[in-house]
């Protein structure tokens, strides 16, 4: 099963913000199976939303929008939902009581017209309420392909994805396991480690694929299997890992990125009752810094 997911707002276009609400949405979807095929960010532009449509359509299963909900006349994603649906907006009234409590009720100020119209949603849509704001989200089909909407906003967005959006696509769609396992490596750079593992790489089951995640002074080794069946999957990941482990372990600190390099420092210090002392020059005190964010550092951090 795929998803695509697609932003939209100038303001994301020209930089002014940075868009958070793809990434979240895309991890909420892996951990229910669904792949996330590509991501999206356009524009304000009524053809330009309806061109990505009319791409997407058919292509995947679902099409998650965030943005383009708002009052004001720059968002037109209700309007354009329409003209793809052939459909007309209509008053949702248990939306628009909720603005009314909203804005009269909370914010303690008279409702305006505009306010109102955020109740308008388009006839053949099936409104999800958003109780943490005024715009509801929107899930409508068009042959084998779901279009949902969302708001922009990144709280209201997030409240929708978890409690309405995710529990739907588990409900409806019958979804593969998607499990990840990162091992955490440092001391040795992404090409020497290919090499070294060259063999088990080829090795890997057909269903676990293997990307290498580099950084300065560590690579991270992705572990991704898909399938069936949860728990053949978490026994084959942990095969392969101890086959890595054989491989590499001295460069192999921990496991889906649960600790640092310093934390896991810190620990070799203390299990084996060792101190440390440093003296630093071009760092400027660098290293020491890091290690004294772990917490009990003082136990084994004696000079600096």
């Amino acid at each position: 099963m795929k998803a695509s997911i697609i932003t939209i707002g100038d303001e994301i276009l020209i930089g002014q913000i940075v868009d958070t609400n793809s990434s979240y949405i895309a991890k909420a979807l892996d951990k229910i199976g669904v792949s996330t095929h590509e991501m999206l960010s356009i524009s304000d532009d009524k053809k330009h939303i309806l061109d990505t449509f009319i791409t997407l359509q058919n292509k995947v299963e679902v099409v998650i929008i965030t943005g383009g909900l708002g009052p004001t006349k720059d968002d037109i994603t209700k309007k354009t939902f329409c003209e793809y649906f052939d459909d007309t907006l209509v008053q949702d009234e248990t939306v628009l009581q909720h603005v009314i409590d909203l804005i009269e009720g909370f914010y303690k100020r008279p409702i305006t017209q505009i306010n109102k119209e955020q109740a308008l949603v388009p006839s053949k849509a099936r409104v999800l309420f958003n109780k943490m704001g005024t715009a509801p989200g929107m899930w409508m089909q068009k042959e084998n392909t779901i279009f949902i909407s969302l708001p922009g906003v990144p709280y209201e967005m997030k409240y929708l994805i978890d409690e309405v959006i995710v529990p739907l696509l588990v409900t409806q769609f019958k979804r593969p396991y998607i499990i990840h396992k990162t091992i955490m490596t440092y001391g040795r750079g992404e090409s020497l480690i290919a090499e070294e593992i060259e063999t088990w790489e080829d090795n890997l089951p057909f269903f676990i694929k293997l990307a290498y995640l580099p950084a300065p002074g560590r690579v991270r080794l992705r572990l991704t299997a898909r399938g069936e069946d949860e728990e053949k999957l978490n026994e084959a990941l942990g095969n392969q890992i101890q086959l890595l482990h054989q491989l590499i372990g001295d460069i192999i600190v921990g496991i889906d990125e649960e600790e640092s390099i310093e934390v896991v420092f810190g620990k070799l210090l203390k299990d084996k009752k060792q101190t440390l002392s440093l003296a630093e020059s071009c760092t400027g005190g660098k290293i020491a810094q890091t290690i004294t964010t772990v917490s009990g550092a003082s136990n084994f951090l004696k000079e600096e």
